[in-house]
């Protein structure tokens, strides 16, 4: 089982190391803003640290379908959402020679009782350290539906005072406050993916729900939805 285990992290650490020697640059960007008003204008901005110099292309892809709203080689870009709900921003950086790194961030438009951002961190042993913040905006109760990606092991690493359950057969994991909260309340939980029986990079979704006023609500999580790649 040692051995075994070993094995895995040596695995996930050859994916994440061979990713960098690849494309010699990894994708990142920072929205000024993860909860947008419709309309409102939300600044883009790539990580140049994350690049090493060079020059690169930037395709922009702010609904997730697959296909670039804008390709540009300038490194801030702006854009505003039409329509109130959850969208998968996709950048594809590439470069002179033709190779290429992506990221991938959830962004929630408009007004919600509850909002939620996910950050990622690849520790040294090839785990990955999920932290998700919740903010209430609105009087309401509180609760997160995160699901798991097959072929990673889940450690439970602060509750930040839910009642959580691993849901096998839905595979998800399962916070629970058991509290009302104001507006403008903080809650977070966070829990590590270890690499069980693949080397396959994780991509994360889940959704923060509750009711408010006597009315559920369902709303995706922002914030990174899997690692660069």
């Amino acid at each position: 089982m040692k051995n075994r285990w070993i094995a895995q992290c040596v695995s996930i650490g050859l994916v994440l190391m061979s990713a960098v020697a690849v494309s010699a640059f990894e994708a990142d960007f920072d929205p000024s803003t993860y909860n947008p008003d419709v309309g409102e204008i939300v600044n883009f901005e790539v990580c140049e640290p994350c690049l090493g110099g060079s020059d690169f292309t930037y395709s922009w892809d702010f609904d997730g379908n697959g296909e670039a709203e804008l390709e540009t080689d300038q490194d801030l870009v702006t854009y505003s959402f039409d329509t109130a709900g959850f969208y998968e921003v996709v950048l594809t950086i590439t470069d002179a020679g033709g190779r290429t790194s992506v990221a991938t961030q959830g962004i929630v438009v408009g007004p919600i009782q509850a909002f939620a951002v996910r950050e990622l961190l690849v520790e040294a042993d090839g785990a990955i350290f999920v932290l998700i913040t919740i903010t209430t905006r609105a009087t309401a109760t509180v609760n997160i539906e995160e699901g798991l990606p097959n072929g990673w092991a889940v450690e439970v690493v602060d509750t930040g005072g839910a009642v959580v359950k691993i849901n096998s057969t839905e595979k998800r994991i399962e916070a629970a406050w058991m509290s009302l909260y104001d507006s403008d309340e903080t809650l977070a939980f966070s829990y590590r993916l270890r690499p069980a029986y693949t080397s396959v990079l994780p991509e994360l979704s889940g959704n923060v729900v509750g009711y408010a006023s006597g009315v559920r609500y369902v709303m995706g999580i922002a914030g990174m939805l899997a690692l660069p790649r």
